[in-house]
C-alpha cells in the first residue's frame, strides 16, 4: 500500500508577495499553489492509495474563498481518481469557539471521498489495495475539552498533562484494536519529544502543549506516525523501528526556513515484509530560495562596495533576498541602499535591507523618531528590556514580516 503524507502548506503565508498581473493572485499564493500541484502530480505518477494530510492548510483558521478554491482545486485530481483524501485537523484549522466549524469541515462535502478527523479517532480506510487502519490524534482542541465543568478550574498545566495522558491511553487501546495483518498507520499533529524546529514555529507554538515520545506514539502493530505540526522533515526513531516522521512543509514561510529542505514523504506499506514494514522516501518540492546575505563593513574604506560584492557572488535570481551588515553608526550614511536596490533586481523580492549598528551606539539612542526604522525601533526596545534578550532575532524578524506582510496588503488593496 501506497500512502502520501504531507503536513503544513499553510496557504495564505504571503509574505514577500506581490499582486501577478495575469491572474490577479498574489505571488506567494502562486508559489503554494505550484508546490501543491507538484505533490499531487507526483502522488498521481506514484499511483498512491491514501493522500495523508497531517494538519494546517491554511495560515489562520478563517481562509479567504480565494484560498479555500486553490486548496480544493489542488485536490481535486485526487478526488477525481478515486484516491481517499484523509485530513488531520491542525491548531491552525480549527477557531479558538467551540462549536464553530474547522477549515477543513467543507472537504466530506465536495465530489470525491475525504475523511476530515478533528478528535481522536480509531477508523477504516477503505483503499483499492484493501482497508487502511488509521489511528487520528489531531491538535488537542482545548475549547471541547473545557466545556466539561470538571476540567474548567484545571490550571494550564493540569489541562496539558490530562491531554497527554488522554492521547497516550487513546493511542494504547487503539493500537489493541488493529489487525497485525493490515497495514495501520497513526496520523498526528503536536509536538514529539526530540523534534528538531525549523525555527518558524519557536515563536509560534503554544505555551503548555501537549508533547509526547516516539515511544508513546510508534506502538505495534502501528507501522508508520506520520506527524504534522514541525516544519523540518525528520524521523525521531532512525534505528530501524516504527518510523516517527515530519513531513516538513512544501513550502518556505520565513527565513528561519530558509536552509530546510521543504517536500513531502512518499510511503510504501507492505505487510509480507518482516517489521517494519514501512519504508519512505523524502521528495524535495520547487519551493522559493529564501537567501539571507550578511556582511561586516565596519572599518571598510567603501562599505557600498563591499555589499555589492556580496550580492554579486550569491545566487539571487527568482530567490526572497535579505541583506543585512554590521556598520558603525557614524558610517551609516556611507551606504548606498538605492545602488544595492539595484543590484537586487534579479530578486524575486526583497525582503529587507538590514543594517546593525554597533551595540554601544545603538545603546546611546534612546529616543524612536518618525526616521527610526522599524528594526531601529525594535533593537530600541529590546536594548532596554533585558528578559527579551534572548528573543531578540526572533522578535524582530516576526516584526519585519508582519511588516512586509502589511505592505504587501496595501499594494494589494491600491
Amino acid at each position: 500500500m501506497k500512502l502520501l503524507h504531507t503536513a503544513d502548506i499553510h496557504l495564505g503565508s504571503n509574505t514577500f508577495g506581490r499582486i501577478d498581473p495575469a491572474t490577479g493572485l498574489n505571488t506567494r499564493l502562486l508559489d503554494f499553489k505550484r508546490c501543491f500541484a507538484f505533490m499531487v502530480e507526483r502522488a498521481l505518477e506514484e499511483d498512491i492509495d491514501v493522500f495523508l494530510f497531517c494538519g494546517d492548510a491554511y495560515r489562520t483558521a478563517d481562509p479567504t474563498p480565494t484560498q479555500q478554491r486553490t486548496f480544493a482545486e489542488c485536490l481535486q485530481p485526487l478526488a477525481d481518481r478515486g484516491i481517499p483524501i484523509v485530513m488531520i485537523v491542525g491548531n491552525h484549522d480549527h477557531p479558538v469557539s467551540f462549536g464553530k466549524a474547522s477549515a477543513l469541515d467543507i472537504f466530506p462535502f465536495l465530489q470525491g471521498r475525504a475523511y476530515v478527523f478533528r478528535r481522536p479517532t480509531l477508523a477504516t480506510i477503505p483503499t483499492r489495495r484493501g482497508p487502511l487502519q488509521l489511528i487520528a490524534l489531531p491538535w488537542p482542541i482545548r475549547s471541547m475539552l473545557l466545556t466539561k465543568d470538571e476540567h474548567r478550574k484545571k490550571s494550564p498545566t493540569e489541562v496539558r498533562d490530562f491531554i497527554e495522558a488522554t492521547y497516550v491511553d487513546f493511542v494504547q487501546q487503539a493500537a489493541g484494536e488493529l489487525d497485525p495483518a493490515l497495514p495501520a498507520v497513526l496520523a498526528g499533529h503536536f509536538s514529539v519529544h526530540g523534534a528538531d524546529l525549523s525555527g518558524s514555529e519557536r515563536t509560534s507554538l503554544i505555551a503548555h502543549e501537549p508533547k509526547f515520545s516516539p515511544a508513546q506514539l510508534a506502538v505495534p502493530p502501528i507501522d508508520y506516525v506520520a506527524l504534522g505540526h514541525i516544519h523540518r522533515y525528520q524521523d525521531l526513531n532512525p534505528d530501524g523501528g516504527i518510523p516517527v516522521v515530519y513531513a516538513s512543509s512544501i513550502e518556505r514561510v520565513t527565513f528561519k526556513e530558509r536552509d530546510d529542505r521543504k517536500g513531502f514523504v512518499l510511503v510504501e506499506i507492505d505487510p509480507e515484509r518482516p517489521a517494519p514494514r514501512a519504508s519512505y522516501t523524502f521528495v524535495d518540492t520547487p519551493a522559493r530560495r529564501f537567501v539571507d546575505l550578511q556582511a561586516d563593513v565596519r572599518g571598510a574604506e567603501s562599505p557600498t562596495e563591499v555589499l555589492l560584492s556580496t550580492i554579486a557572488a550569491a545566487s539571487i535570481e527568482e530567490a526572497v533576498v535579505r541583506v543585512r551588515y554590521e556598520i558603525e553608526e557614524d558610517r551609516v550614511h556611507r551606504v548606498d541602499v538605492p545602488r544595492l536596490r539595484d543590484a537586487l533586481r534579479p530578486a524575486y523580492a526583497i525582503a529587507s535591507i538590514e543594517r546593525i549598528v554597533e551595540p554601544t551606539e545603538r545603546q546611546r539612542r534612546t529616543v524612536v523618531t518618525r526616521e527610526s526604522s522599524l528594526r531601529e525601533a525594535m533593537e530600541q526596545y529590546i536594548a532596554q528590556h533585558d528578559h527579551l534578550s534572548a528573543l531578540r532575532d526572533e522578535l524582530i524578524e516576526a516584526a519585519l514580516a508582519l511588516e512586509a506582510e502589511h505592505d504587501g496588503a496595501r499594494r494589494d488593496e491600491a
